[in-house]
């Protein structure tokens, strides 16, 4: 009893003492009232906004990137197309750009080809001008005075750029414009007698000598110069203005080439060494020289080639497999270039597949009565066969034929045809020939 007692005292002291310590760490006493509750913060400004972070500048524009801006009002003429380097500015730029098809040109816009380069330019649905190699060309507003669908150009010489080149870019624009205000002339559909004025292709060219030539390679033109001469061409006729702005007389172009070799379409199978095509095509009166273009595209912006020869055939080499197109033009004495001979294609192929031979004649183990026999078969027509060595002609189904000669005995005949890229199909035949006296022998014993 006196036990339990005591553990219950014992009990009641900690419980007591452990209030008490309490009330010390609150720094007050139990009699005393608690302390009130913290006065609340007096209010503060708003927490501001995290600082926006500054919007990303655009990147800065390189020069070929993206053409400036076409400027406001009509177009005046389109580049509809063009072959390798060529290169647009527009009137208020003073970077020039790489061309870009279908490109909107404006009053004064310019357009420049370079070597083995050209552009074609519309004017509308009746009128194109293809612009030839180093050629520069600006674009002019037709003449409020103007008569039906004219054209107003300067043509200018790209070796004026050449002499620019070291000079700022706005000086290089101020005498582009000022060359081209001496150099501007007016191209002018003409109709045959008791005709409208039809569809009108020209060609304009820059010479050595500075001079620019304008050919009517379809319909007919009035040419009226910077110093208000005048000349009227007649289809496939051509005309030089001079540095000075001078119209010369009119002169009969070269005649498109008419392509003889390879067929269009013409295939060229390989299997290893790139195959070589050999083009071909027939001469043209008053021709020095010809052009010849070679492109991996119909519409001829990527050249493989582009060469001038003497002559009228040109060979191309280290084709790749793909299909290619090529077409011809002449050149007279004086330079000046006639119209293109209409377009070829060929195709170069990969081909590790031997061609197929059959032999028809002798079947297999014969037994000739005569000591010749003829050996018959077909394989691909432009194979090359040999028989026992000796080469045969392949008629143009594939069939082809050969007597040989036997000796007595068992004779081993050895055919092989091999087709342009190369791969190989061989055959044999083994013919036995008993003699001339055996045979007679047993034709006599066959007799009785």
């Amino acid at each position: 009893m006196r036990r339990g007692i005591g553990i219950l005292a014992l009990f009641l002291l900690l419980a007591a003492l452990g209030t008490g310590g309490f009330y010390v760490w609150q720094s007050r006493f139990p009699w005393e009232p608690s302390a009130p509750p913290p006065a609340p913060a007096p209010p503060t400004a708003a927490v501001a906004a995290p600082t926006a972070l500054p919007a990303e500048l655009p990147p800065p524009t390189l020069t070929g990137e993206a053409p400036a801006a076409p400027p406001a009002g009509e177009a005046i003429a389109t580049l509809v197309g063009f072959e390798r380097s060529v290169k647009s500015k527009r009137a208020s730029d003073l970077t020039w750009e790489d061309a870009k098809p279908q490109l909107s040109l404006y009053d004064n816009d310019a357009v420049r080809t370079f070597e083995k380069s050209s552009a074609t330019i519309s004017f509308g649905p009746n009128d194109i001008v293809e612009v030839e190699e180093n050629a520069l060309v600006v674009i002019k507003p037709r003449s409020s005075q103007g008569e039906g669908d004219e054209i107003s150009l300067a043509l200018l010489s790209a070796d004026l750029l050449k002499e620019l080149e070291a000079k700022p870019a706005a000086e290089q624009t101020q005498a582009i414009a000022a060359a081209a205000a001496k150099r501007e002339l007016t191209i002018r559909p003409v109709a045959a007698a008791g005709k409208a004025a039809g569809k009108t292709r020209i060609a304009i060219r820059s010479m050595p000598d500075r001079s620019t030539t304008v050919a009517a390679l379809t319909g007919g033109l009035k040419i009226v110069g910077p110093k208000g001469g005048e000349v009227v061409l007649k289809e496939k006729m051509v005309t030089k203005i001079s540095e000075a702005g001078l119209v010369a007389q009119p002169r009969v172009l070269p005649g498109a080439p008419d392509l003889v070799s390879p067929r269009d379409g013409e295939n060229y199978p390989f299997l290893r060494k790139a195959p070589k095509v050999d083009l071909a095509w027939k001469s043209v009166d008053r021709a020095r020289g010809y052009h010849v273009v070679v492109a991996t595209d119909a519409a001829f912006r990527k050249i493989f080639a582009y060469e001038k020869v003497d002559g009228t055939a040109f060979s191309v080499h280290n084709l790749q497999p793909g299909t290619y197109y090529w077409r011809v033009r002449a050149t007279d004495p004086d330079g000046f270039e006639g119209p293109y001979s209409s377009v070829r294609s060929v195709k170069a192929l990969v081909d590790d597949t031997p061609p197929p031979l059959a032999i028809l004649s002798p079947p297999e183990m014969f037994v000739s009565p005569s000591p010749s026999v003829e050996i018959k078969g077909r394989t691909e027509k432009d194979a090359r066969v040999k028989i026992n060595g000796q080469k045969v002609s392949v008629a143009a189904d594939g069939s082809f034929s050969l007597p040989v000669t036997l000796k007595e005995g068992v004779n081993l005949v050895t055919i092989e045809a091999v087709d342009q890229a190369g791969n190989a199909e061989y055959g044999k035949r083994f013919i036995t020939y008993k003699g001339a006296k055996r045979s007679a022998t047993a034709s006599v014993s066959g007799n009785r």
